[in-house]
């Protein structure tokens, strides 16, 4: 079917152009109905015509025979109008003269009197049409009434005669005809106008008009019964083009529909595979339905993993949001970070879950949003420790500024006062420790003005290996006194470092003293240097006591020493150099294993 309606193009066609088609079939079957309307109007209408006329003539024909039977021929007339007029539907008949005084009536109470007529109209009607509609009266609708000419002597089928001289006084004018026994009667001298003295065929104007009204209630009934008819017959034309325009449209949509469905899948699979939130939903099976990469690097698995149980291929700290039963469609778990262990180490992840519902709240499934917090929660970090720095440089300043300027005058002075006792009294030693302290607590402020303040780098490029044999050769003698074995491990052919040789070489220094303090009893000190894309990475590793656990997390912060006579300033500084560097440091450690720092430094090249 779908490939039918792809080779099928010029089946679909625009709505414009169906909503075109549809108005013309409805133009089509309007016309189509008004045309029969109009057909069968004119056809009930010349049907009342030739039925009126059909009366004209039969008056007619009593006339010229009333004519021929003797004297008062108006009687007998009148009387063949009153037996018409008892059919159902004839209404009335009527004769009037010149003036519109009616000289026979099928209502014989209405002879004699004139009619409130436009005789010029009646006479126009006459001519044609011949006839005309008037409202009706004694509760029918209508009167379908027919006016004619009234010449009951005109030349014929079947009437031979020829009436000359009609209307003259007294006249006689003869009547000649074939297979009549003779003229007939003459009209009663002295009276013109009289409704048995009729103008001749070529008399111009006639001088008598016949009216016959007839009742239009079976018309009416036939009427309504064709426009029945004709409305049945067009709505069913009607149905029939809309049902097979609706066909067509219904095909459309269904290829519009399944196309459209397509590219939405495709799209949203696009979209929820490109998100960098990591997405798994389930399904009403409780099996899983999606599942973006994002998530599966996250989870630690590979994408694909669909139709599956959450908890055969989700981390307990994952699976744990999706309940089996009814209990995944209930409650909402937001926001809640777990502790994930992906490739690139430990990652911080935000899980969010709920349960997805349909329009009418059936529970469809639940999904679950992950979002790695990692690098926004070592910003934090990051942002905090760039506080507190600031607030130690404020703090330094102030310190300078206020201390070192007394500390300058109590050193003088004690130098005085030591010149004036002899060399190797009790007040000469007195004042020698009194200038000792003080240049000791310069030395505290120049490394705490040092930390606090950025200091310039001189960058230049370095190579690894010479780097870190010039800075072991410092500490090579402190170390095998303490029976320390020292062992480098830097491979050929590094690329060159960008960094500066002396702020380098003080991270270097402090790590080794750090180590060499740690194994007091002697051990094992082991530098290694190595090269992943874009980073060379440096080890120091020793076999010393190791950290607590509790004191792991702020080894890095200032004045954070488990030393008595330490500052607490070296790691935090060997950290603030590296950051200046573009680079990270970490460290692992446990009490009694030993401590390892690594430390990654941003290169350009290749190993």
């Amino acid at each position: 079917m779908r490939n039918f309606f792809r080779k099928n193009r010029f089946v679909f066609v625009s709505p414009w152009l169906l909503a075109a088609a549809i108005g013309l079939l409805l133009l089509i079957i309007f016309v189509f109905t008004l045309n029969n309307l109009r057909r069968e109007q004119r056809l009930m209408d010349e049907s009342l015509l030739h039925k009126g006329l059909a009366l004209v003539r039969f008056v007619g024909a009593g006339t010229r025979a009333s004519m021929m039977m003797g004297p008062d021929p108006a009687r007998r007339v009148q009387r063949l109008m009153e037996q018409a007029a008892l059919e159902q539907d004839i209404v009335y008949l009527a004769l009037i003269d010149r003036d519109g005084r009616v000289l026979a009536h099928s209502d014989p109470r209405q002879v004699g009197t004139v009619i409130g007529r436009d005789l010029g109209e009646l006479r126009r009607i006459a001519r044609g049409p011949r006839f005309t509609v008037r409202p009706g009266e004694a509760g029918r609708k209508a009167v379908f009434e027919v006016v004619s000419p009234f010449r009951p002597f005109a030349p014929g089928p079947g009437m031979p005669w020829r009436f000359r001289g009609a209307g003259g006084s007294g006249s006689r004018g003869g009547m000649r005809g074939q297979g009549m026994p003779g003229p007939p009667p003459p009209c009663p001298a002295g009276k013109p106008g009289d409704w048995c003295c009729f103008s001749g065929p070529g008399g111009g104007t006639p001088s008598h008009l016949m009216l016959v009204g007839l009742d239009m209630a079976e018309q009416a009934a036939m009427a309504r019964q064709n426009r029945f008819h004709l409305i049945l017959m067009a709505a069913a034309l009607l149905l029939v083009g809309a049902g097979g325009w609706f066909s067509l449209l219904i095909a459309q949509g269904y290829r519009v529909s399944q196309e459209t469905l397509r590219q939405m899948k495709a799209f949203t699979g696009l979209l929820i595979s490109r998100l960098p939130v990591g997405i798994i939903a389930t399904g009403p099976d409780g099996r899983v339905k999606t599942w973006n990469r994002a998530a599966a690097t996250l989870a630690g698995e590979e994408p694909g993993r669909e139709e599956t149980d959450p908890a055969a291929v989700l981390p307990p700290a994952l699976a744990g949001h999706f309940p089996p039963g009814e209990a995944a469609c209930r409650g909402e778990m937001l926001d809640e970070e777990v502790t994930l262990a992906a490739s690139g180490g430990e990652r911080l992840v935000e899980a969010s879950s709920l349960p997805i519902r349909d329009e009418e709240g059936s529970c469809m499934g639940r999904v679950l949003l992950l979002n790695d917090v990692t690098a926004q929660r070592r910003l934090e970090w990051r942002l905090r420790r760039q506080q507190r720095f600031a607030a130690l440089g404020k703090m330094a300043a102030g310190v300078a500024h206020e201390v070192r300027n007394p500390l300058s005058s109590i050193k003088g002075i004690a130098t005085l006062l030591g010149s004036k006792f002899p060399a190797g009294s009790q007040e000469a030693e007195s004042a020698r420790i009194l200038v000792g302290e003080v240049e000791r607590l310069n030395r505290a402020i120049t490394e705490l003005l040092d930390f606090a303040r950025p200091l310039p780098l001189r960058i230049r490029p370095l190579a690894l290996g010479k780097l870190i044999g010039d800075s072991l050769a410092l500490v090579r003698s402190d170390a095998e006194a303490l029976g320390i074995t020292i062992r480098a491990e830097v491979p050929d052919g590094l690329p060159p470092l960008p960094a500066d040789p002396d702020r380098l070489n003080q991270v270097l220094l402090n790590l080794y003293l750090n180590a060499i303090q740690a194994m007091e009893g002697g051990g094992l000190l082991t530098v290694r240097g190595s090269f992943t894309p874009g980073r060379l990475v440096l080890t120091v590793e020793d076999t010393g006591c190791g950290i607590q656990p509790g004191d792991l997390d702020r080894i890095f912060d200032p004045y954070f020493t488990t030393k008595a006579s330490g500052t607490g300033l070296g790691l935090a500084m060997v950290q603030k150099i590296v950051e200046e560097h573009g680079g990270q440091i970490g460290v692992e450690s446990g009490p009694g294993r030993g401590t390892r720092v690594v430390v990654e430094l941003p290169v350009e090249g290749e190993g």
